[in-house]
């Protein structure tokens, strides 16, 4: 993973973890990056809004089989119940089987999904709250930032009838920086997604800038994604 830093590098990658899951069908740790990889395929090197559909879903799928490594969580799916009401069980050692299921959600919503299928699907992103709302118990040190810019993501996109508050999202769009510092993560999304909606186009720039210009060693992001994070920053800008 630490050496995937093109489609090529990732694809080999991701063929490497499908391999220990042959072999290991309850590998967490192979399951986790292949949520996460796969992810990363999808935005980043797929064209196409059904290619990469499949992709976000498979990962929501690999997030999933993660999950199901915890024996509680998975006797409550045995028994008819869905991720979302089935999270009761799952701790701090699903955390990150909990965030790429919501990261591939988002990706999915935002890249997979008609205008008319978010309107459907809206739903899908209450569901990303009630999962982000058990993270943030189980783990609330985890993902420098990660989380609460997921939160962003559903508290602007939700209305307020489901949900959705843009105080909230403010809220935590703040809490994103402040504890995103040691990633590239959370100015990228503030530059690309968050000013842009506000009509703040300098400060979005001013973010991008930032992310283009780090030297992306210094950061904690897994580097695959950093990678991509920096990239996109300097296409935005051209």
């Amino acid at each position: 993973m630490e050496k995937a830093d093109d489609e090529t590098s990732l694809r080999t990658s991701i063929k490497a973890f499908e391999k220990i899951v042959e072999e290991n069908s309850g590998d967490y740790d192979a399951l986790k990056m292949l949520s996460t990889q796969t992810i990363l395929l999808g935005t980043a090197y797929t064209e196409g809004r059904r290619q990469k559909s499949d992709l976000f879903r498979q990962a929501m799928v690999y997030a999933e089989k993660a999950m199901y490594t915890n024996s509680d969580f998975r006797a409550l799916i045995n028994e008819g119940k869905k991720p979302w009401e089935a999270i009761g069980p799952l701790t701090a050692r699903e955390a990150e089987a909990m965030f790429f299921w919501v990261t591939a959600l988002q990706y999915e919503f935002k890249e997979g999904m008609s205008l008319p299928g978010k309107i459907v699907n809206l739903e899908w992103l209450h569901r990303a709250l009630v999962v982000l709302d058990h993270l943030e118990q189980v783990a609330p040190e985890f993902g420098n930032g990660g989380v609460e810019f997921a939160k962003v993501i559903c508290y602007y996109a939700l209305p307020k009838f489901k949900g959705g508050s843009k105080s909230k999202g403010d809220y935590y769009m703040n809490m994103a920086v402040q504890k995103g510092e040691k990633r590239l993560l959370s100015r990228w999304a503030r530059g690309k997604y968050y000013y842009p909606i506000l009509g703040e186009e300098e400060k979005a720039r001013e973010d991008l800038e930032w992310v283009a210009r780090q030297e992306i060693d210094k950061f904690e992001d897994l580097y695959p994604w950093r990678v991509h994070f920096q990239e996109d920053a300097q296409l935005l800008l051209k």
